[in-house]
């Protein structure tokens, strides 16, 4: 089975790994694609918003390394708005069964996704609790309910807004994201600050 994560990933950080990883290895996924949005439904107007091809990069400097791990640029190339019922339709044309991976947080939102329901019907969603998560069945439509796997893993407290306002502060960030990317962010000057090697 395939999981598709979904994301802006402006930047990608360890927590993002950690939850793949776990997700991954508690759904018995055979590989995890990491999708970046070209353009997230909630974010349209985000200010911090960092060209696709560079979050990509990002990703592809994330990921390295990691054999279940492969990143896709469907959305990127698709361009607009990304949409993951479009995303999810696409792949499920393969014929492959899909996991979606989403974060606790996410799912009371779920139901006010785009067309929700056929996503239900064409992926089982994999949910990874975060701290403060309070994710409960019982208060999920039937349909959704029905379509969750929940994972408890690490508890990591570390957000792409956390690390972007960490660089923009010219605190560093090693340790929050991967060496790749944070050497991305340096060399391209990425979010409102240069950093240089010492204080990266």
């Amino acid at each position: 089975m395939t999981g598709l994560f979904g994301g802006s990933f402006n930047p990608p950080h360890l927590g993002h790994l950690v939850v793949a990883e776990a997700c991954g290895q508690a759904a018995g996924l055979d590989r995890v694609v990491w999708m970046p949005a070209a353009t997230s439904p909630h974010k349209q107007a985000d200010p911090a918003a960092t060209p696709a091809a560079t979050r990509l990069a990002m990703v592809d400097a994330a990921i390295a390394g990691n054999d279940r791990f492969e990143s896709s640029r469907l959305e990127v190339d698709r361009a607009g708005v990304s949409y993951t019922v479009d995303t999810v339709r696409q792949l499920a044309e393969r014929g492959e069964p899909l996991a979606l991976l989403v974060g606790g947080d996410s799912l009371a939102g779920f139901p006010t996704w785009r067309e929700p329901q056929a996503i239900a019907e064409l992926a089982r969603l994999v949910v990874y609790r975060r701290p403060g998560d309070h994710v409960r069945l019982s208060d999920l439509p039937r349909w959704l309910a029905a379509a969750v796997t929940v994972v408890d893993g690490p508890p990591l407290d570390v957000s792409s807004t956390g690390v972007r306002a960490r660089v923009a502060a010219g605190q560093t960030v090693r340790y929050l994201v991967p060496d790749g990317v944070r050497e991305i962010i340096r060399r391209k000057g990425l979010y409102g600050r240069h950093i240089g090697p010492e204080s990266a």
